[in-house]
């Protein structure tokens, strides 16, 4: 199972995330997100991953040249896209596209508008409609979410940290899960005790999980 730590903006949160086994570290590269990582911030990531997890490019509505080129710039092994994108983003990028969806209800992500086998990360709808594409804090209904974790490649997203992601991977079982804003102090500040804690958290659940699949044949 994947573990995702997004919206890492320094070296200290990317060497506390990295060192608990996360597989993924998210780079936000919106700048109107308060856990956007500018120039100086994603320098100093890359240099503390220093290639030992792989870095997720966040961004909204970016076009397949705008992929590219921050994909070439920061070593990234894939993007993770919000907002108002076309499906041919996936076929006309160098990089891995993960699409991201704000949806309310598993009739919703099934509906939406997205290659059917490309990995999706599904989070809670928001609030506000109209405001800012991105993660909201808010923990999905497992029932549901579940019922499209058994259809889709899905990383779970949406009020995660290290006190229910445990409960979330045994209810939805997903491909993977990512936490951003239940590992802070306040928006856009990582506390890295509570990285490493969701870290080790999610690994001793998927470490549970493998362990009680059946054998293959």
């Amino acid at each position: 199972m994947i573990v995702k730590v997004c919206g890492v903006r320094t070296a200290a949160v990317a060497e506390a995330a990295v060192g608990a086994g996360a597989d993924w570290i998210g780079l936000v590269f919106e700048p109107r997100s308060p856990r956007h990582a500018d120039d100086a911030a994603a320098a100093e990531v890359v240099e503390a991953v220093a290639g030992r997890a792989d870095l997720v490019g966040v961004m909204v509505a970016p076009s397949a040249q705008r992929c590219d080129e921050m994909a070439a710039r920061w070593g990234l092994a894939a993007v993770q896209v919000h907002g108002e994108v076309d499906r041919g983003l996936v076929e006309s990028c160098g990089v891995p596209v993960i699409r991201a969806i704000n949806v309310g209800s598993a009739a919703a992500a099934f509906t939406f508008d997205w290659w059917p086998d490309g990995m999706i990360l599904l989070d809670s709808a928001p609030d506000d409609p109209g405001g800012l594409p991105g993660g909201t804090g808010v923990r999905l209904a497992s029932p549901w979410a579940a019922d499209v974790a058994r259809h889709r490649a899905v990383i779970l997203a949406g009020g995660l940290g290290p006190d229910n992601v445990a409960e979330a991977v045994a209810a939805v079982r997903p491909r993977g899960v990512d936490a951003s804003s239940g590992l802070e102090t306040a928006p856009g500040v990582k506390d890295v005790a509570l990285v490493r804690a969701y870290v080790a958290a999610a690994r001793e659940a998927a470490a549970r999980f493998d362990a009680a699949q059946p054998p293959p044949g």
